[in-house]
């Protein structure tokens, strides 16, 4: 067991203080996974493997402390997880997610849901965006499976690797600095800061102007799949044109969002579609943290009548995603969360100057198997953990006022998993599916022509990708390894 108490109480680093400031009921600022697997898993050793995963992760069993001058993590004595087992007489588990607010001042960051059936079942994740990010979010499931695995596997060579981070490393979890020191010049930086206070992001909203109803209890993660056949396409397809294809996942979104607005009456060729991309802050001296925010925000932002020329679009994104890291824009975000930390007012005035930062959210959560450090035997390029096998691990960011969906791409198993979160008051169940399959659709188009040129406003009709199945169907994100990564 991991000796963490010489560190705590621990003050809130600026990416956390955010987190927990931009939080409320109506807009949870967390993050759902979703994990189904197959096998009958054995509940007392997945407790126990909970248990002792909490252990090593202190953001996960702690609160935050409001009084005095700094916010501060305080360990919760005697925790244990919060986690509701629900058994299912049925042949495959329900995996609706809903969203869920977790109060940091009175309860610990993350919240299960264990839902079993017979020979297969699901565990929804609810984690606190100030506790984690994504990538801290899916190596704690890992861990977790990890030591599962070893508790329940029948050979030594069918055991997992269990990983041992140390949280001493999260004093190092909010560096601004990347290996090689490189910064975004202070006047572009400026620059930028101006942009994106004064100009307002166009706001994405839905096409019907009938009342949202929700027939699946407001099920916020709504899944599309890609072949493998189609994701070694498309990673030819970019590698032809020099690109990658987590810039090809931003340019569709960004043509279907364009798209799916262009009946609006108010639409404008200057609209402005800014999307936020979160980015990892990792850097070798983090490879031992445990699940804690290393993780900034960029903004890539286009016109309307920018957006509808697919070739110039595509390589606009190519040059702004290397240069966004390249010059670690990234640390310039998180000081301007400092800045709003340390300057009294100046959150709130922010957002009453700017109540439109992003149109939508993109985010791409690179390889899992990589993520998981690759610590598992594999079934069919899936997660081995004992006596079940793990089939995805399906995951959104958060929604945010006006900012009224999330999309997330990534890979496992070799297939692609586009996720999409959705602002339940304002889009129905219907469509957030119609809209994200008309995502999959564009990527699916892309590598259906063999022309050299890229057709602009390409799309398909069909409703679900390669004949794969609907997801409520289904028993149940992710780029190439040269990938820039951005993660929830």
């Amino acid at each position: 067991m991991s000796d963490t108490g010489h560190i705590f109480p621990l003050t809130l680093s600026n990416f956390e203080h955010y987190a927990f400031c931009d939080d409320s009921p109506e807009y949870p600022m967390v993050i759902v996974l979703r994990t189904p697997f197959e096998g009958t898993l054995d509940e007392s050793a997945f407790e126990s493997a909970l248990r002792e995963t909490l252990v090593d992760n202190p953001l996960l069993r702690a609160v935050i402390d409001e009084s005095g001058w700094r916010m501060k993590w305080r360990l919760l004595k005697d925790h244990e997880p919060s986690i509701t087992i629900v058994r299912c007489d049925r042949e495959f588990p329900p995996v609706n997610c809903r969203s869920r607010w977790i109060n940091l001042a009175q309860q610990s960051g993350v919240v299960f849901d264990l839902r079993l059936c017979a020979t297969r079942g699901v565990l929804i994740s609810h984690f606190h965006h100030a506790c984690t990010d994504g990538i801290g979010a899916i190596r704690f499931l890992g861990d977790v499976f990890a030591r599962y695995g070893q508790l329940t596997a029948t050979s030594e060579d069918d055991r997992p690797t269990v990983r041992r981070p140390d949280p001493n490393v999260l004093l190092k979890r909010g560096s601004l600095h990347m290996p090689d020191n490189r910064n975004a010049p202070i006047l572009h930086t400026l620059l930028e800061t101006c942009r994106l206070l004064f100009r307002k992001s166009y706001r994405f909203l839905r096409q019907s102007p009938l009342p949202v109803t929700n027939e699946d209890g407001e099920n916020i993660v709504h899944t599309e799949v890609l072949s493998r056949a189609t994701v070694k396409q498309l990673k030819k397809w970019a590698a032809a044109r020099g690109v990658s294809t987590n810039d090809l996942c931003l340019m569709v979104s960004l043509q279907q969002m364009a798209d799916w607005t262009a009946t609006d009456p108010t639409a404008r060729p200057n609209d402005l579609f800014r999307i936020l991309m979160p980015v990892s802050m990792r850097t070798p001296d983090h490879d031992e943290i445990s699940a804690a925010n290393v993780v900034s925000y960029v903004f890539h932002s286009y016109r309307r009548r920018q957006i509808r020329h697919t070739e110039s679009l595509l390589a606009a994104i190519h040059h702004k995603s290397h240069q966004m890291l390249n010059r670690n824009e990234g640390a310039a975000m998180l000081r301007g969360f400092a800045l709003t930390r340390w300057i009294p007012g100046l959150f709130d005035l922010s957002r009453k100057l700017q109540p439109d930062f992003a149109s939508a959210v993109v985010t791409n959560v690179g390889e899992v198997r990589r993520l998981f450090e690759n610590r598992f035997p594999l079934k069919q390029g899936k997660a081995v953990a004992g006596n079940v096998i793990i089939q995805s691990i399906d995951g959104v960011a958060p929604v945010r006022s006006n900012t009224n969906v999330t999309i997330a791409f990534g890979t496992y198993g070799g297939e692609l998993f586009v996720h999409l979160n959705r602002n339940t008051r304002l889009f129905s169940k219907a469509e957030a599916e119609k809209l994200l399959a008309k995502v999959a659709d564009r990527l699916v188009a892309l590598v259906r022509t063999s022309e050299l040129r890229i057709p602009d406003g390409v799309s398909c009709s069909q409703k679900n990708v390669q004949g794969q199945e609907p997801l409520s169907s289904m028993p149940e994100l992710p780029a190439v390894a040269s990938d820039p990564q951005v993660h929830m």
